[in-house]
């Protein structure tokens, strides 16, 4: 009997399983569970986004794509005269600057003149947009214009542009802005002035 309560004092000699580990805290199990509707979310907003969402078009942009191809076409013609135009930086003086920039100013005048007929009879706000941006570009050769004048009379004349939407804003942006929208690469204003 003695050598009964000797063994079952003992610890056990055999096979032994490792001491089971405690359930996860409440916390941990909330913070997984918080973590993954976290993820989940997250994959299924950029599914959304890349595979779902359509935008419809952007801000100016035009529904009608006859308007802005012809005007590319257009454009890139004058941009092309443009380039063979000397660049600034090689003028040999005010009058010589002045002249180029009357050069340039005259083939965006007839550029304006043969884009402003092909303005779309589609919907109002479309013509409307597009002859809001013809009119962008007659009141920047208007600039122009006036820089070629103060060239003429003072040798330090800088180009300055008139501004829209907000006082710092110049009106290269808004012309800018809209042929980027419609994908009118070469209906941007040129950097000849620089």
């Amino acid at each position: 009997m003695a050598e009964s309560t000797l063994m079952s004092s003992l610890p056990p000699t055999g096979p032994t399983s490792a001491p089971e580990s405690p359930p996860p805290a409440p916390r941990v199990r909330i913070g997984l569970v918080v973590t993954t509707l976290v993820v989940a979310a997250l994959v299924a907003g950029w599914v959304y986004v890349l595979f779902i969402y359509d935008p419809g078009l952007m801000i100016d942009e035009l529904g009608d794509r006859s308007f802005p191809t012809a005007a590319e076409e257009i454009c890139a013609a004058t941009r092309a005269q443009l380039d063979e135009l000397p660049p600034a930086n090689l003028a040999t003086g005010p009058e010589d600057r002045a002249n180029t920039v009357e050069v340039s100013n005259g083939l965006l005048v007839q550029m304006v003149g043969e884009l402003r007929p092909l303005t779309p009879d589609g919907p109002a706000n479309e013509r409307a947009g597009v002859q809001e941006w013809l009119d962008d570009w007659v009141t920047y050769i208007g600039d122009r214009q006036q820089y070629v004048v103060n060239l003429r009379s003072d040798e330090n004349a800088r180009f300055l542009e008139s501004t829209k939407g907000a006082p710092n804003r110049g009106i290269t942006r808004a012309i800018n802005g809209f042929a980027q929208v419609n994908r009118m690469e070469s209906c941007e204003t040129p950097g000849d002035l620089s």
